[in-house]
């Protein structure tokens, strides 16, 4: 297993925003306690969602990535984990409850006409528009993707209720298949009885919430693991966060209304890019492209070595992250007019989204290091061989084996589980060591 002992301490390279959040990041840890890398990664989250579906990073023919991220903020309860989503993600809330007050008088003015008997107006019933997905059954989520192609978001205090939802009024597991098939970004039919077929060809729903180790190690443990729900995270889990002595300064409001209007610019429709329901294609310049290759072989030859197919999955999935990362990386720069090439991401970009991709390659290791501390991880062989394996010694030889064997089965079955490189590490010849 890839050890995370070979990685220094990491913490989220807030270089990689321009010196406008940077600063804004700085202010609001400082002045409401909030440790840098949730402030970072909240920011992040936002920038995500308010892009939304608007937006494709084009890598090859037939190879296309949006601007989705799923994200947990990891830490120990009382640390203020919960703030920087509610601190960052205000734009969206502030713009969502305006499309609701909208929405609302749509429908009064709808229902108005539609109970006058002298109207002949054609009236079409007015749809909730909506960037925050709230309080919703899974089965209404894709008629919120549909009635929304601009694309939601999911903002959670607690991960943990999010993820105990799911299937709760339905077998079968069909509604986290829902959450990875929307993470793909493939279209998804939805079939309804007693009225017409929906087909969402672009879906983008992007979610956050915070969550404790403990909870985490139960919600995010071996079926979540096993299906990849868990490898579509991005986990920020800062080493050593303390709860300290509350800051004497006070937000300058000022600092807050630089995100607001930055987030303004990108969901009105005179952003900087036009939205027509069609995403805006962005391409990659040759020094980016050839950048990826690098890093590329790099996530290849950890993924043809590894043993354990749960840390595979994590390098998996941080190969199609680094292109996500690099468009909301190069999206931010052009709304905050510091990118020239509004249509192509060049290398400085690039490896700026390397310097994440380290960051959450890090957090990913190190949350499943922590669920390989607390799972018996002989938990799928039969009991004989786990009272076999665990009755051996550390370090043991052939003769111990067969003492521990002894009436249990036969000797042709013990080598076939000492030859498990899985449980079993051979020293040398007739010599073992166990890997757990």
């Amino acid at each position: 297993m890839t050890n995370l002992e070979q990685f220094q301490e990491k913490k989220f390279p807030v270089e990689i925003f321009p010196e406008a959040l940077q600063e804004l990041i700085s202010k609001v840890s400082e002045t409401l306690n909030i440790n840098q890398d949730y402030a970072a990664g909240a920011l992040l989250f936002t920038f995500s969602s308010a892009f939304g579906a608007r937006y494709k990073l084009r890598i090859k023919n037939g190879w296309e990535e949006g601007t989705t991220l799923i994200m947990a903020l990891v830490g120990k309860p009382g640390i203020n984990k919960s703030s920087p989503i509610s601190v960052f993600t205000e734009p969206l809330e502030r713009i969502n409850r305006e499309m609701f007050k909208n929405s609302q008088k749509e429908l009064k003015e709808y229902k108005t006409k539609k109970g006058n008997p002298e109207n002949t107006e054609t009236l079409i019933e007015p749809i909730l528009k909506q960037v925050i997905l709230k309080d919703t059954t899974q089965e209404g989520m894709p008629i919120s993707l549909f009635n929304n192609p601009a694309g939601l978001c999911c903002i959670n205090d607690e991960l943990a209720g999010f993820l105990k939802s799911f299937n709760k009024y339905r077998s079968g597991g069909g509604d986290e298949e829902l959450i990875l098939s929307l993470f793909s970004g493939k279209s998804i039919s939805v079939n309804r009885k007693n009225a017409e077929p929906l087909l969402i060809s672009n879906p983008t729903l992007s979610i956050i919430g915070s969550i404790q180790p403990q909870v985490l190690i139960t919600q995010f443990g071996q079926n979540r693991i096993d299906n990849g729900l868990t490898h579509r995270f991005l986990f920020i889990y800062p080493d050593n966060v303390k709860r300290e002595k509350l800051s004497m300064y006070d937000l300058e409001r000022e600092i807050l209304d630089t995100l607001d209007i930055i987030i303004k610019s990108i969901l009105k429709p005179d952003s900087v890019f036009d939205y027509n329901s069609k995403p805006h294609t962005i391409n990659l310049s040759v020094d980016a492209f050839n950048h990826y290759q690098v890093f590329r072989e790099r996530i290849n030859e950890i993924i043809n070595n590894e043993k354990s197919d749960a840390i595979s999955g994590i390098y998996a999935k941080l190969d199609t992250l680094y292109f996500r990362l690099c468009l909301i990386l190069h999206l931010i720069y052009v709304v905050c007019f510091e990118e020239k090439d509004k249509n192509r991401i060049q290398l400085e970009t690039a490896r700026k989204a390397e310097k994440l991709i380290d960051y959450f390659e890090y957090m990913a290791l190190k949350v499943f290091r922590l669920f390989e501390k607390h799972r018996d991880p002989l938990t799928s062989y039969p009991l004989e061989h786990r009272i076999f394996y665990y009755q051996l010694p550390q370090t043991f030889v052939t003769k111990d084996a067969e003492v521990v064997a002894n009436q249990r089965f036969s000797k042709r079955t013990m080598f076939n589980i000492l030859n498990d490189d899985y449980l079993f590490t051979k020293i040398k010849h007739g010599q073992y060591e166990k890997v757990w």
